[in-house]
């Protein structure tokens, strides 16, 4: 029998090292199901929501660096993905979307659910073209699978269902998807200019992100060489152990009083991997040296003193060979004496309640922590869930901690947590999330059950948008529209043929977890958390404050005039 496109198709996809397809099957993609169907080197993850396979694809290249896939159908397959490939094209990670498209003759005839699928797909991909034959089919596969992989972002390729039919030409064997290793590195000039700086700096402190991963020896021997706090970003907490002594906390909003302390107190500071947007938490006359290999990231979000396009690994080694040690660690002590009072404060905040009392999400994080496995994956949810993981999950250097970064999108952590379930099976995988999070694409909750993928989803059961109303009040408003009508997910879990668990008070925590860490299927441990809790941000400005008193007083006058309407209706009634 000879081979179409779309088993040429597969045979392209199985070269690259892709293991599964994310996707819904539909009309236009039927040859490509039947292809899928007659290997056995890609497994096919029959999806309930498309947004949900797009979100596995991106969290698999976010955990792995390799080339993550997902299929639509044509038209409301195809939008459907779109929230997912964005999760994977803000991140910079390889995802390839294929999409199917009504036939060739008749396209641009406003055909049912033909849509123009190349201009959808024109803002999120990097290369986004439509197969016009067979001829032209497996280069332009390769040629998508290269820019994917090689610039890290998402690929689209939109194939019209008679071209899927086709018989497939021969592959020319010099044909081949090439990927490049290439690292820049700056020039000498520019190693001794940001060295000099370094060496004069009395104060430096390092900010370190994503684009770090790969450096961590190098982070270390940099900071103890310069006696510099080391600061992450909420993409980063997984580089280095959260309990090596110069580990002082995170950045931002999300982030440590000590962290913050670092980053906007020191007379330098060294960005590594990092494009940190929010420029109210640089230091505001220090000097700025960034390090990155994406020449548009460098100076994105402010001023910078100096500029090194680079890998970081290779700059910080070229820089090292250039630095003097520094003796004076006040500094670093000092951030690290804030450090260690931020641990208090968070202790004090993680603290077990009392029986028939609402748990404290930072004592469940804590508790999460403290139990998972050396070598755990956090997929974590959007939201004041968020907050928590960054602070009160303390990893070890060998966890990963995963979200969206970028996109901070409702619905990522189920779809998170199947491509990274299927990517490393013999890895544990937890999902800390909010309740309207997990509910968003909740269909696939039972994905993870008709494939025997034992994820726990741990779910901060707050009835609410908590994370929405704390911005309402960084308004000055009350809390308006964010009070949700949850079920009961254990019951809805056992109902999907999952394992529920519920818990109500601090102390069945550690029996919830154990019971739910040695399950063999997916477990839903619904948690009834405190739906008040305040986060203090690390920074408190006068703004903030005034801001939150103004929403305390409208919440205070609103309920005043709600009491006196029921006491005149009262009086109506006598």
């Amino acid at each position: 029998m000879s081979k179409n496109v779309s088993d040429q198709m597969v045979e392209i996809l199985t070269r690259v090292g892709v293991k599964q397809i994310f996707g819904i099957p539909g009309d236009t993609i039927d040859s490509m199901m039947e292809s899928l169907r007659l290997q056995n080197e890609i497994q096919f993850i029959i999806m309930r929501h498309e947004a949900t396979g797009a979100f596995a694809a991106s969290a698999q290249a976010k955990l792995t660096g390799n080339l993550g896939v997902c299929v639509a159908c044509q038209g409301p397959g195809a939008v459907n993905l779109l929230n997912g490939l964005y999760d994977a094209a803000l991140d910079k990670v390889p995802v390839l979307a294929i999409t199917g498209q009504v036939s060739s003759d008749v396209i641009g005839t406003g055909m049912p659910q033909e849509i123009n699928q190349l201009s959808l797909f024109n803002d999120v991909a990097i290369f986004n073209q439509e197969v016009r034959s067979s001829e032209n089919f497996p280069q332009l596969l390769m040629l998508a699978c290269q820019a994917a992989i090689n610039y890290k972002g998402v690929a689209h390729l939109s194939i019209p269902s008679d071209i899927m039919r086709q018989a497939a030409i021969p592959l020319d064997p010099r044909y081949q998807i090439l990927k490049f290793n290439s690292m820049l590195i700056p020039s000498e000039a520019e190693i001794q200019a940001a060295a000099q700086h370094l060496n004069k700096a009395k104060k430096v402190a390092i900010l370190y992100g994503g684009g770090a991963m790969g450096a961590t020896e190098e982070l270390l021997r940099i900071s103890s060489l310069l006696k510099a706090p080391l600061v992450h970003t909420t993409r980063s907490k997984d580089i280095l152990d959260n309990h090596t002594p110069n580990f002082v906390g995170g950045i931002g909003l999300m982030g440590a009083r000590s962290g913050n302390y670092a980053a906007s107190g020191c007379d330098l500071l060294l960005v590594v991997g990092s494009s940190f947007a929010f420029k109210e938490y640089y230091p505001h006359s220090a000097d700025i040296i960034q390090i990155d290999n994406h020449i548009g990231r460098i100076g994105a979000h402010v001023a910078i003193t100096q500029g090194l396009l680079g890998d970081s690994k290779l700059t910080l080694q070229a820089l090292m060979q250039n630095l003097q040690p520094k003796t004076d660690d006040s500094f670093l002590k000092k951030a690290q004496e804030l450090r260690e009072k931020s641990g208090n404060h968070l202790d004090y905040f993680s603290k077990p309640t009392e029986v028939g009392q609402y748990i404290h999400p930072q004592a469940l994080t804590a508790r999460i922590g403290q139990l998972a496995s050396e070598d755990a994956i956090f997929c974590v949810g959007t939201g004041s869930v968020t907050v928590y993981c960054n602070n009160y999950l303390h990893l070890n250097g060998k966890q990963r901690l995963l979200w969206t970064w970028n996109l901070a999108s409702l619905g990522w952590a189920l779809g998170s947590a199947l491509g990274c379930k299927l990517a490393m099976r013999h890895r544990q995988v937890i999902v800390p999330v909010g309740d309207g999070d997990f509910q968003m694409l909740l269909a696939d909750l039972i994905t993870f059950v008709k494939y025997r993928l034992p994820v726990v989803f741990i779910i901060y059961n707050n009835a609410k948008y908590r994370f929405i109303e704390l911005e309402e009040s960084g308004e000055g408003n009350p809390a308006f529209g964010t009070d949700l009508l949850n079920p009961d997910y254990a019951k809805l879990a056992i109902a999907h043929g999952a394992h529920g668990i519920t818990v109500t008070d601090y102390q069945q925590i550690d029996d919830a977890l154990k019971e739910a860490f040695n399950c063999q299927k997916p477990v839903v441990i619904d948690v009834a958390v405190n739906p008040e809790e305040l986060f203090i941000p690390p920074k408190v400005t006068p703004k903030m404050a005034v801001s939150f008193a103004e929403s305390k007083i409208k919440d205070w006058w609103i309920v005043k005039k709600i009491m006196s309407l029921i006491h005149n209706f009262m009086g109506t009634m006598h």
